[in-house]
């Protein structure tokens, strides 16, 4: 483990102030992985840094050596030749089986014990430390309400009582029971539905805004790269790694044709991945508890321009959002749950604040910090003028592009009103 540090360095989505840092740098030097009875490696000589407190996207086609990569790092794939360090230690050497228990792993759907409970599955590994049962309690309470599961519910739960998506966050509290500085994770949200899938990412990039870790995550989505990564490595067959930086530079810049390829027509739309509801102005809300004097919300509400309100729980989660009209039925506000109600977190990106609206059918979403507590709201207005400057923006750099090649003789100027 190593000691906690101060950096300026920030996860995907956070803001830009400093930050405890408990992760570890990761170094590949010089690693290759041949199967045996194949012509080529499946990784050839890879040399890569994953800076301590970062998370790092792997992403490339099928077969590029990214999930070997990954598995490399805890020797669940032994490399062939090459060192691998975490921090100042060469784990090349070290009985593997020592080495997984100071790296959390997470996959998909969790890879939970069916038959344990949720506690239980989270206290393995702080078991076979020898914690007490104390320390065991208080850090599976505290880590299930950092990935936002209440212990008092969740506890005492069987994985098959769960959601794909609740059992998810078990996983990751779970790799990160016995703090340890690295966290790899392969694939993990492939297999939850897209609305679970990006309240996965914002919990993940809230957790680590938390913690500061070192994340190695394997996603086969570019989009899910560019939003987690403060770096994201495209790799190509054979481990080779095309381009290694931030998704900013990557998206302007693209290193290699097989780069510009691999993100496609979509760069420009790819950009909104980029940007966070946070970022962009969100309305204010007035909040209203279960069992409030509707009279005294409704002429609060009115005195402050309000047409509609928030009911929240005590912890500031929201239930629903009833216009004035709704809380006028009754006298006192409504304990209804509205079970499709649009959230997304100030660390999503402005896509998934698109998708919620749409899902919902709704011209706006509410907007919550990374423990679900409303914040704000944001319209879809807001967000299409985003989108349309955005697009304005890459259309004049396209036109300012094809004005360069045309001057220099490599192509013709293009119409900046025909850019889609």
């Amino acid at each position: 483990m190593t000691a906690a540090s101060t950096s300026p360095n920030t996860p995907a989505g956070a803001g830009k102030t400093e930050r405890t840092v408990t992760g570890a740098t990761i170094r590949l030097d010089g690693v290759v992985k041949q199967y045996k009875g194949t012509d080529a490696p499946a990784v050839e000589k890879l040399d890569l840094q994953l800076d301590a407190g970062d998370i790092v996207a792997f992403v490339g086609p099928s077969g590029c050596g990214k999930t070997t990569t990954l598995k490399m790092i805890n020797r669940l794939i032994e490399p062939t030749q090459g060192r691998i360090y975490i921090g100042d230690r060469d784990v090349t050497g070290e009985n593997p089986d020592k080495l997984r228990q100071s790296i959390g792993y997470v996959i998909q759907s969790g890879g939970l014990f069916p038959h344990w409970s949720v506690s239980k599955n989270i206290g393995a590994l702080p078991r076979v430390l020898g914690w007490d049962k104390k320390k065991i309690a208080d850090r599976t309470e505290y880590l299930l309400d950092l990935v936002g599961l209440d212990a008092a519910t969740f506890a005492d739960r069987l994985p098959k009582d769960m959601s794909g998506g609740q059992q998810q966050r078990v996983g990751v509290a779970r790799a990160l029971a016995a703090d340890p500085p690295v966290l790899l994770m392969d694939e993990p949200f492939g297999a939850v539905d897209p609305i679970t899938r990006v309240r996965l990412q914002d919990s993940l990039i809230a957790i680590q805004h938390e913690l500061g870790k070192t994340i190695a995550i394997v996603t086969h989505d570019f989009e899910e790269a560019t939003k987690l990564g403060d770096k994201v490595c495209i790799f190509s067959e054979g481990g080779h790694v095309e381009q290694f930086a931030a998704p900013e530079e990557i998206l302007a810049n693209p290193a290699t044709p097989f780069v510009e390829e691999f993100v496609g027509s979509g760069a420009t739309l790819a950009h909104l991945t980029l940007s966070r509801v946070k970022d962009v102005n969100h309305n204010p809300v007035l909040t209203a508890r279960v069992g409030q004097s509707s009279t005294e919300v409704i002429n609060q509400a009115r005195a402050e321009g309000h047409t509609w309100v928030v009911v929240v729980n005590e912890d500031g989660t929201p239930r629903a959002w009833p216009s004035l009209d709704e809380l006028k039925t009754k006298d006192a506000v409504s304990d209804y749950v509205d079970r499709r109600l649009p959230t997304v977190a100030q660390s999503a990106t402005l896509n998934d604040a698109l998708d919620s609206m749409l899902a919902a059918s709704q011209g706006g979403v509410l907007v919550t910090d990374g423990r679900g507590a409303v914040k704000g709201a944001l319209t879809i207005a807001v967000v299409m003028d985003v989108i349309r400057g955005q697009l304005a923006d890459a259309r004049s750099d396209e036109a300012q592009t094809s004005y360069a090649n045309y001057q220099d003789g490599s192509g013709e100027p293009a119409d900046p009103t025909s850019a889609s």
